[in-house]
């Protein structure tokens, strides 16, 4: 029994290390695998907070975009589907500071569009991409109803 537990620790051990190492991970049902991810577009719309809950829900957080490629793999997927998509951007704890909700973290990327943000009417706090904006970001009232992504990391490797 001793050498039994201890073979299949050594097989969970190589399979985490292949994990990490080529990404040999799986992502639930529904979500798309990137690096090191796994990502849900939704097809139906919320506002910002109950699209944040939704994936909270799912154990994720909305999505973060921390490189211009992950931005682009983003991209590429939303143009399959269409539509505008909420990301975890906000301002609305300290207008013009904007942050990653989820973590507090000031962006270190960002691809706004052209004279975005621009706090339009004053409540503007919320950032979404897709659409006619394509690639690029904007600010717009988080009560909007918008898709939204939900990131998260990958789960367990596949044994086997």
């Amino acid at each position: 029994m001793h050498c039994v537990k201890k073979t299949m620790l050594f097989i969970i051990l190589i399979c985490l290390f292949a994990c990490f190492q080529n990404c040999v991970c799986q992502c639930p049902n529904g979500w798309t695998h990137h690096s090191t991810s796994c990502y849900y577009f939704s097809d139906n719309m919320k506002n910002w907070d109950t699209s944040s809950a939704s994936c909270q829900a799912h154990d994720a957080e909305l999505a973060i975009i921390e490189t211009e490629e992950e931005n682009m793999f983003i991209w590429s997927e939303m143009t399959k589907l269409g539509g505008v998509f909420w990301l975890d951007g906000t301002d609305e704890f300290s207008e013009g500071q904007w942050e990653w909700a989820s973590t507090n973290a000031a962006f270190d990327y960002s691809n706004w569009y052209p004279g975005e943000p621009n706090n339009s009417g004053g409540r503007e706090d919320c950032v979404l991409t897709g659409g006619g904006y394509k690639t690029f970001w904007n600010d717009a009232p988080c009560t909007d109803h918008f898709k939204y992504i939900c990131e998260k990391t990958l789960e367990s490797p596949i044994v086997g």
